[in-house]
């Protein structure tokens, strides 16, 4: 054997010593994973900057009222870096839009009538908001977490919905909103039932962290979840690649009539439901497969339960027929 193939068989060894020792260490510490693990979300260089974002929610951005949560120049609040905000602040008004900074300021009074918030540091006065009355102050709707400090659960229950920006360090099985809507579904579909996942409109982010559905199947034990063309869909990144853009171009959709609910399963954001009518390979694929739920979703790295409805079989059933009568 070569010193080259020596040293290296000497670093696999070395490796594998580490890796028992690192997985006897933790078991006898008790190591469970928890997000307190982890590093804090922090917001993604280059993001901050970059207007597209904010101008992505709007027709035609002129006119509209942006907020930026932002601290004072000389805080130390952590967030994102002044410099970054103010070459945001500048390229939306370039695009026709009123721009306020809150520079620490209070968060209520500067909302009124503005479209968009974006959140961008750890300010208690910004981080703790009310929900709800900045929702009665607000003309829009939309909110952009720069930072990774707001929980999307307490906006959405305000009718708020949340786009987090920010990097998360913990691993995507561990979200709090996903971990809350588990709950959720194993409280309504109890063990045996089938459910048949389908993306409400059309795929658009290949990023492999938007693959909840295989977290799903995890977290759902013992009840049967199906997915369109699951051999790929569920396989290495290539693949899911090959499935979204095999998903886009059979537009599904295209055929369905969207659905607007009264109520939400979970969500209280009435307008953003993925739900629609079936079409005739989907309902005979729910009839084939024995599935008792429809769970529409909107692909999106970041789970928001705004983008998730459960649906009785029976209801998307009768959808589809009123719809074709």
């Amino acid at each position: 054997m070569s010193w080259i193939g020596r040293l290296q068989g000497a670093f696999v060894v070395w490796s594998l010593l580490f890796l028992v020792a690192s997985l006897v260490g933790a078991a006898s510490v008790g190591f469970q994973p928890e997000r307190s693990r982890y590093k804090a979300p922090e917001f993604q260089a280059g993001y901050a900057a970059r207007p597209r974002f904010v101008l992505s929610l709007f027709q035609d951005p002129r006119g509209r009222k942006a907020v930026i949560f932002d601290a004072a120049s000389d805080s130390t609040a952590a967030g994102v870096d002044h410099e970054a905000i103010g070459r945001l602040a500048d390229q939306l008004r370039v695009k026709g839009m009123q721009v306020v900074r809150t520079a620490g300021g209070d968060p209520i009074a500067a909302a009124q009538n503005a479209d968009v918030i974006v959140l961008t540091c750890n300010l208690p006065q910004y981080v703790n908001i009310d929900f709800q009355a900045l929702a009665k102050v607000m003309r829009g709707r939309y909110l952009l977490d720069y930072s990774g400090y707001w929980d999307n659960t307490d906006g959405d229950t305000a009718g708020l919905p949340i786009q987090n920006l920010a990097r998360q360090y913990w691993p995507h099985w561990l979200d709090p909103d996903l971990e809350l809507y588990v709950e959720h579904l194993r409280e309504v579909v109890p063990e045996g039932d089938g459910i048949l996942l389908l993306p409400g409109r059309q795929i658009h982010n290949t990023q492999a962290r938007a693959r909840w559905y295989l977290t799903l199947n995890v977290k759902l034990g013992g009840r049967r979840l199906y997915l369109w063309n699951p051999q790929k869909g569920t396989s290495f990144v290539t693949e899911y690649f090959e499935w979204v853009q095999e998903y886009q171009a059979k537009q599904p959709w295209a055929e369905t009539s969207s659905i607007r609910l009264p109520k939400r399963d979970f969500s209280a954001i009435l307008d953003f439901a993925p739900t629609r009518t079936l079409t005739t390979e989907e309902i005979a694929t729910a009839k084939r497969c024995d599935v008792q739920w429809i769970l529409f979703w909107s692909h999106q790295p970041d789970f928001r339960i705004a983008d998730w409805e459960l649906v009785p079989l029976e209801t998307a059933l009768a959808w589809t027929a009123e719809a074709n009568s």
